[in-house]
C-alpha cells in the first residue's frame, strides 16, 4: 500500500517540476493533473473532489497522443481507478475499475492557446466484472508551459 502511494506521489511531484496541465470536469467533480500533454506519451492523475473520504477514488491513466496539432490533440489510453482509503479502512480491493479513455483537447481561443476544452468518453468496467458504465466528460484544461529561457544579449558594442 505504501509503495502505491509513494509511486503516485512521486509521479505527481515529478510533473510539478516540468510542464503540467490542470483540468476540471465539473459534472463529475474530477480534478486532473497531467504531465506534459504535448508529448506522445503522458500521464494523467484524476482525483474526485466531491466525495466521502471512504469513496475518494484516484484514476491513473497513461495516455498516448494519436494526433497533435497546435489547436487540438486526440488521445487514447487505459485508466486504473484506485481506492487507497477504502482499501486501507475497509480492506477493499485497491484496484476498483479499469477503463479505456478516448478523448480530445481543443484550444478554441487563439489568444489563449494554453486554455483548452476537453471532451472524453471512457468505457469503464469493475474489476469483478459485475457492472460497467460509459463515462463521458466535458471539462476545462489549462496547460502550464515552461517559459523559454532568455539568452544573454550579446550586444554589438
Amino acid at each position: 500500500m505504501k509503495k502505491w502511494l509513494l509511486l503516485a506521489f512521486s509521479l505527481i511531484s515529478f510533473s510539478a517540476f516540468s510542464q503540467v496541465s490542470l483540468a476540471y470536469y465539473p459534472w463529475e467533480s474530477v480534478l486532473s493533473v497531467s504531465t506534459n500533454p504535448n508529448r506522445v506519451l503522458w500521464l494523467d492523475a484524476r482525483f474526485q473532489t466531491n466525495a466521502l473520504l471512504g469513496q475518494l477514488n484516484t484514476t491513473i491513466a497513461p495516455l498516448f497522443n494519436v494526433k497533435r496539432t497546435e489547436t487540438y490533440q486526440i488521445y487514447v489510453g487505459p485508466g486504473f481507478q484506485l481506492s487507497p482509503i477504502s482499501a486501507a479502512i475497509d480492506n477493499d480491493d485497491l484496484l476498483q475499475n479499469v477503463s479505456l479513455h478516448i478523448g480530445t483537447r481543443v484550444a478554441p481561443l487563439a489568444a489563449i492557446p494554453n486554455l483548452r476544452v476537453a471532451l472524453e468518453v471512457a468505457p469503464t468496467i469493475r474489476t469483478d466484472f459485475e457492472s460497467g458504465v460509459l463515462r463521458s466528460r466535458l471539462g476545462v484544461v489549462y496547460v502550464f508551459r515552461k517559459r523559454a529561457k532568455k539568452e544573454p544579449d550579446s550586444g554589438s558594442n
